[in-house]
């Protein structure tokens, strides 16, 4: 009966279903109770992103809701979705999006999670549904000398704010989108000191940064000061177009991209890359994992630790204990790797 009801349903129009719930709404003697399709739990999902997160969360977002809204439907009733149909959806998107599928998942569970608060579904059957573990792969980063080869490419191409903006990324680890928004007000020369987030520009964790300016970074933003002489500096962006506007991200992504390509450069580097290679370049110096967590703006250490092995030197301490015999053995003259084979070769 249920799902000749859904089917009937799925014939209607809009219109049609919004006379419907007139309607209903009308009818005497009846306790109501208001069918939420997915069509308008997304637009009211949507308008609360976009009101309360980045516009990179809400584009992210919105992707994760349109596959939901293809697979099942723009009238399908959010209240009808049942744990089995979650977990075909979630095959079908693993099967059509390979290596994203997972960010998408989390959007739609945090989306779920707020039609459970709206009362508009009584489970979350996102939260039931387990993933397959997969092999954890360490970012892909590079370091000073390839960077220098991309850097070329771009000169070549008469890229130079892209150049200056790889070589600002590299030096600070900031996001692109961080990059993109920074604007002169918060950046300090004297004390060479960059204020990330601000009344004007929140963060992607809502927490206020601050980094010290490297000599790299610094001859990035004297570069585009010198070629902004024209452009009142106060509030305007640092890195812009020669009439102040700001960029997009995918300017710099997509040219970042090719000089790479151009240059020969592992086709798994990409702009991000440059805020890993960050990281990463900090952690084989031995910098503290905290301090890079603060650097980077993670608001979890576990974050952070995908760069702990990089650490070479500590790694290579801790199995150099190995060949230190213990002092017991040390007294008897053995050493214990030769003890524990009994002595032989």
């Amino acid at each position: 009966m249920g799902n000749e009801i859904q089917n009937m349903l799925s014939k209607f129009s809009i219109e049609d279903m919004e006379k419907l719930k007139v309607l209903f709404s009308i009818m005497p003697q009846t306790e109501q109770k208001e069918i939420v399709t997915l069509r308008v739990f997304v637009e009211e999902y949507k308008n609360i992103i976009r009101n309360n997160r980045s516009s990179s969360y809400l584009k992210s977002v919105t992707i994760s809701l349109g596959y939901l809204v293809e697979y099942f439907g723009a009238q399908k009733p959010i209240s009808s979705i049942q744990l089995k149909d979650i977990e075909n959806f979630v095959i079908h998107l693993q099967r059509i999006v390979k290596k994203g599928y997972v960010v998408y998942f989390r959007n739609l569970k945090a989306a779920f999670n707020k039609a459970k608060d709206w009362k508009y579904i009584s489970e979350n059957h996102f939260l039931k549904v387990k993933l397959p573990k997969k092999q954890r792969v360490n970012p892909a980063y590079i370091n000073g000398d390839q960077l220098a080869v991309i850097s070329q490419q771009l000169a070549e191409g008469n890229d130079n704010v892209v150049r200056d903006v790889a070589v600002f990324a590299f030096g600070t680890g900031m996001r692109l989108n961080e990059i993109v928004n920074l604007r002169w007000k918060n950046v300090n020369l004297a004390t060479r000191i960059i204020t990330v987030g601000d009344e004007d520009f929140t963060t992607k964790g809502r927490n206020q940064r601050y980094i010290p300016i490297s000599d790299e970074a610094l001859t990035s933003i004297l570069s585009q000061r010198e070629r902004k002489k024209a452009i009142p500096i106060g509030n305007s962006f640092v890195f812009s177009k020669p009439n102040g506007d700001p960029f997009t991200g995918d300017y710099f992504s997509k040219r970042f991209k090719r000089a790479c390509k151009s240059a020969g450069i592992d086709k798994s580097i990409h702009f991000h890359s440059l805020r890993h290679s960050f990281a990463s370049n900090l952690a084989q110096k031995g910098v503290s994992l905290y301090t890079i967590k603060e650097l980077l703006g993670h608001s979890s250490i576990t974050t952070t630790e995908i760069y702990s092995h990089l650490n070479m030197d500590s790694l290579k301490e801790a199995i150099e204990t190995l060949n230190q015999p213990h002092p017991r053995q040390r007294r008897a003259g053995l050493n214990p790797l030769l003890s524990a084979r009994g002595g032989q070769d």
